[in-house]
């Protein structure tokens, strides 16, 4: 894809921006909506991405109207649908089905293009290249730069429905407005930190006086127990009934996130709550939070070893992640609690 920029877009009027998922590239792709409205102030954008993931868009003011993809036949009515609306499409993703949609919803596409076809070569024989030169941000950043502009991606950003604020709100309690959030899963075993340590520091910062919430989805619900069962400190909040966007109204409340590198550290983020991100086999270049955000890393020389996290440690020893200790974690936490504001409740 040419970087020049590309006078035949200059009369775009509607423009359909395609990530299907899954959770945190989602919300990192928000960062191409600032710029598209500075670039195109009057074209009417739209969204297309997995279901689960809609709510979390739809209040975005950029976004007219989020589209929730379908599988199967549906989705080929869902393409009959959307053929030819647009001047432009924007695929985020370049799977088989975001490249289908691309082509049939706009005669001019913008495809974001991870690897060469020697690394797509290399990848296939599980040979991948580990992407560690820039943030993700500007990887979809760089998509846009035949449309002219900076070439500067813009913040995350969501915007929580007024329910799902509600809802968080009744499940937060004491936790709003000073609590801190312990969100220890993740995907990818190798990108997770020992959940028993996840429980030590919530009873050190209880101990210091900070409501504890706890923060996991549906499928997370055995790790979930287990620092239910591990930890002494009494939750103020236990968040992991909450849907996305409620996911996303609660932390917009707390005052710090702790987790791994994962979903709702990019949510906290595009809310704008400080984070403390664990990072171990994956680049916190490419995938760390901003500041006054903070990526806690051993930085050994086998990090990153991977571009998304794998089940096992590739060399069987996961130091990357074994040897982060409790108190490093809890010291850094404090540090970030001592430099950020309370976060003031909203009223109900």
């Amino acid at each position: 894809m040419s970087e020049m920029i590309d006078s035949s877009f200059a009369a775009v009027r509607s423009i359909l921006v395609i990530r299907a998922g899954v959770l945190g590239d989602v919300v990192m792709a928000t960062s191409v909506l600032e710029p598209l409205r500075r670039r195109f102030p009057h074209a009417r954008i739209e969204w297309a991405v997995d279901a689960p993931y809609a709510p979390l868009l739809r209040g975005l003011p950029e976004v007219s109207q989020v589209h929730a993809l379908r599988r199967g036949a549906a989705f080929a009515a869902q393409c009959s649908e959307l053929a030819g609306r647009f001047d432009l499409a924007i695929d985020l993703h370049n799977k088989l089905r975001t490249r289908l949609l691309a082509f049939v919803a706009a005669e001019r596409r913008l495809v974001l293009v991870r690897r060469s076809p020697l690394q797509t070569l290399q990848s296939v024989l599980g040979r991948d290249v580990i992407f560690n030169d820039v943030p993700q941000v500007e990887l979809y950043a760089g998509v846009l730069r035949p449309l002219g502009g900076d070439g500067r991606p813009g913040p995350l950003r969501l915007a929580p429905s007024e329910h799902a604020r509600e809802q968080a709100r009744k499940k937060l309690g004491a936790a709003r407005g000073l609590g801190v959030a312990i969100a220890p899963g993740t995907r990818w075993a190798t990108k997770r930190w020992p959940v028993e340590r996840f429980a030590a520091v919530a009873d050190a910062l209880h101990a210091d006086g900070w409501p504890i919430a706890l923060l996991g989805g549906p499928d997370e619900r055995e790790l979930l127990a287990k620092f239910r069962a591990t930890t002494r400190a009494p939750l103020a909040a236990d968040l992991s009934s909450l849907s996305l966007d409620e996911v996303a109204a609660a932390l917009a409340e707390v005052r710090l996130l702790i987790g791994c590198d994962s979903g709702p550290m990019h949510i906290a983020t595009a809310v704008g709550t400080p984070g403390l991100a664990i990072f171990g086999p994956t680049s916190a270049v490419r995938w760390g939070p901003p500041p006054p955000s903070q990526v806690l890393s051993l930085g050994l020389d086998c990090s990153p070893c991977s571009n998304y996290g794998t089940a096992e440690c590739p060399l069987g020893h996961h130091r990357c992640m074994k040897e982060l200790t409790v108190d490093q974690v809890v010291e850094s936490a404090r540090a970030l609690l001592a430099r950020t504001a309370p976060r003031e409740p909203r009223q109900p």
